[in-house]
C-alpha cells in the first residue's frame, strides 16, 4: 500500500495523487485550526460541517484518515470548549478511516503546557477519553450543524 497526502496538500493544484494510481493506495489529511477564525463558534462549526472525507473520496483519494490533529487553537480556550473540541474532532475525523493525534507525549516546559498538543496531557486532564472511540457527548456537533446532512464544506 502506498500513502500519499490527499488532493488538498498537493502544491499549486498539481495532478490528483490517485491518477497515479499503482496498486492500493491510502490518503492522509492533516487539519490544524491553528489558522482559523479565533473564536470558539467558528471552529465548531467548521469541524462540525465538514465535508472533506466526502471531497476526497468523489476525487478518488478514499480511504483517508487524518494523520495529525491537536487541540491547538489561536485564542485562549477554556477546558470546557476542549472537551467539546476534542469530541466534535474525533467525531468527524471517525467517519474517514481514522485519526493520530499529533503527539502522544511532549515535554512539558515553561514554553508549553502540553494541554492542547499532547494525547498524554489531554487525557490526563480529561479532554481526550480513555478509549478514543468514546466521545463525552456524542451529539456535540448538533447545535453547530447548518443542516441534518452536514453538507458544508469544511476545511
Amino acid at each position: 500500500m502506498h500513502s500519499f497526502m490527499d488532493m488538498n496538500w498537493q502544491y499549486d493544484k498539481p495532478s490528483n495523487p490517485a491518477d497515479a494510481a499503482i496498486g492500493p493506495q491510502a490518503y492522509d489529511n492533516h487539519l490544524y485550526y491553528s489558522v482559523a477564525a479565533d473564536d470558539p463558534e467558528s471552529y465548531m462549526t467548521s469541524i462540525c460541517n465538514l465535508q472533506r472525507i466526502q471531497a476526497d473520496a468523489a476525487v478518488g483519494n478514499s480511504p483517508l484518515w487524518f494523520g495529525e490533529w491537536s487541540l491547538g487553537t489561536q485564542f485562549n480556550a477554556t477546558d470546557e470548549f476542549l472537551y467539546k473540541w476534542a469530541d466534535a474532532q474525533k467525531l468527524a475525523y471517525s467517519k474517514g478511516a481514522g485519526w493520530i493525534f499529533w503527539s502522544f507525549k511532549i515535554e512539558i516546559s515553561s514554553l508549553s503546557s502540553g494541554r492542547q498538543w499532547s494525547y498524554l496531557e489531554g487525557l490526563k486532564l480529561g479532554f481526550l477519553t480513555q478509549d478514543p472511540a468514546t466521545l463525552h457527548d456524542p451529539n456535540v456537533c448538533v447545535p453547530y450543524t447548518h443542516n441534518s446532512s452536514n453538507n458544508v464544506i469544511g476545511n
